[in-house]
């Protein structure tokens, strides 16, 4: 069992690397493609790869009409939504910005509106979580119109991240209602078919305009390696961590995501950080962490029934798909 959990946590810092290093690599394939091109390949492709790994698991039972159909809007929510606003803010802002803004506001902001709501207890700790997020978050958008770096289009580009940070927190609001007695792997896919052809829709206009034969090798393996790596493989893989560990505990690992797709950014595009957007990269990313983690803590004890600590008492899968992926 302990090698099992020791496994589990290595493959789920593996799907953090991949998640990583899709903000680099969309970045990319923006530089070749109009953005709503590029979101296609990326989940058109990935589609059609959980489309055969579902062929090849052979589900047993065939979903149910509601739950099918409620994977279905939560595709329109969190695949078509959130990845027409990340490629769009990637044509304007670093691939470095959108790997701290995601990852580090979706958190604040799904605990804000849970807390609003009632769902979740309003502990000190983590109302100052919140307020250290935010307040980070305001002095990054500040810093970089005051350091000039990129332009008013840097700054529309962040603030596309924040919007796409709001609408993947509804995904992950809604996904619990809409996705019920589902398998994952299941949902993962359905939600993913139906965002891509959503994307296909909003992409179709911009074919014509794709220099197709000026397109290199480079760009088509980076295209791959957008739909199977950080997309099919990386969501399938943080499924399986969920389930080996609890929802709870897997979501806490995307916490690593801003290091990785930052080191990537250097790497591969040359995008670096001032001190100062560090600092308040660090203070949003900090704040969001304080607010989740108490969360955690002040959770009740483990329901009977639910021995993955998901908080999926029934088994039917419904809490692995809440947090989603990248």
């Amino acid at each position: 069992m302990k090698n099992k959990t020791l496994g589990a946590y290595g493959w789920l810092l593996f799907t953090m690397v991949l998640w990583g290093s899709a903000f680099p690599s969309s970045k990319y394939a923006v530089e070749h493609l109009p953005h709503e091109v590029a979101a296609l390949f990326r989940f058109g492709g990935g589609a059609l790869v959980l489309l055969l790994i579902t062929a090849v698991r052979r589900p047993q039972q065939a979903p149910p009409l509601r739950a099918v159909t409620g994977a279905c809007v939560a595709g329109l929510v969190g695949v078509f939504g959130y990845n027409a606003l990340f490629f769009w803010g990637v044509t304007m802002a670093p691939a470095s910005d959108g790997g701290v803004i995601f990852p580090a506001l979706t958190p604040v902001i799904t605990t804000a509106a849970l807390i609003l709501a009632g769902r979740e207890s309003a502990r000190p700790v983590r109302i100052l979580g919140l307020v250290v997020g935010v307040g980070g978050a305001a002095l990054f958008f500040v810093t970089t119109n005051a350091h000039g770096t990129g332009g008013s289009d840097r700054l529309t580009g962040d603030t596309v991240f924040l919007v796409g940070a709001a609408v993947w927190s509804l995904y992950t609001l809604l996904n619990r209602k809409l996705v019920v007695g589902m398998d994952p792997v299941q949902a993962v896919m359905y939600a993913t078919v139906a965002g891509s052809v959503a994307l296909a829709v909003m992409a179709a206009p911009e074919f014509g305009d794709v220099a197709w034969s000026g397109l290199s090798g480079g760009f088509w393996v980076n295209a791959v390696y957008l739909a199977i790596g950080p997309t099919a493989v990386a969501y399938l893989l943080y499924v399986r961590g969920i389930r080996d560990v609890g929802a709870s505990t897997a979501s806490v690992m995307m916490f690593a995501v801003p290091l990785f797709s930052t080191l990537f950014s250097f790497m591969f595009l040359g995008e670096s950080f001032t001190w100062t957007q560090g600092a308040t990269a660090l203070l949003m990313i900090g704040g969001a962490f304080i607010a989740v983690i108490s969360g955690h803590r002040s959770a009740p004890a483990t329901p009977a029934g639910d021995e993955d600590g998901d908080g999926d008492k029934d088994g039917d899968g419904e809490a692995l798909v809440e947090t989603g992926a990248r």
